[in-house]
């Protein structure tokens, strides 16, 4: 099953770029909610879509329920553009890269734009064939403002610093060929999953 169904040649949808937000959204909240607006509105995305994953292989925490997950996340988002995906789930993967492979060889007219917050910037070289990512997929990342200077010398931002866009330029990111990748400034949102899961 594709995640993005292939539409008409020449409908709005074909047309505008796709976001995809991965993590284990355990449990959703009003920062992956905001992370998407600022990335829906600063990149011009048509839409975008949560891609649950089964495990973070960066977290020793299992998440919760996938039925759970998506009951909350449902609560949560009023937003027609921000949709959810379990292809993760469905085909057994457990990488990011494997997904990103997975969709971009079904739906090649599509152009994907793999959305991050600055955190995940941060420890991106420890992610499973990011090398691999940032070669093949363009890439959006939404800023809070309290790590930018770990955001600059992380060993993602020091490789790829040639191909890094001003924020003012993030609406041209759909059209350039990866490598490339944009930083975003929004208003700082203070929540977490783990916060959430501790004071739940």
């Amino acid at each position: 099953m594709q995640l993005v169904p292939k539409p008409l040649p020449g409908s709005i949808s074909y047309r505008r770029p796709v976001g995809l937000l991965g993590g284990s959204f355990s449990p959703p909240h009003l920062g992956h909610v905001h992370i998407s607006e600022v990335a829906l509105k600063m990149f011009e995305l048509g839409q975008i879509y949560w891609v649950y994953a089964k495990q973070n292989p960066l977290k020793k925490v299992d998440p919760l329920n996938f039925a759970e997950r998506v009951t909350k996340t449902k609560k949560l988002v009023k937003s027609p553009k921000i949709k959810l995906s379990s292809i993760e789930l469905r085909n057994n993967f457990h990488y990011s890269f494997q997904v990103l492979k997975f969709l971009q060889q079904r739906n090649r007219h599509v152009k994907f734009i793999w959305v991050m917050g600055e955190d995940n910037i941060i420890q991106f070289h420890l992610w499973k064939n990011w090398q691999w990512v940032a070669c093949n997929v363009r890439i959006a990342v939404i800023a809070r403002g309290r790590n930018r200077s770990l955001v600059n010398s992380s060993t993602f931002a020091q490789k790829y610093r040639a191909f890094r866009l001003k924020s003012s330029q993030s609406a041209q990111l759909q059209f350039l060929k990866p490598p490339v990748w944009c930083i975003v400034d929004s208003k700082k949102v203070n929540l977490s999953s783990t916060d959430l899961r501790l004071n739940g």
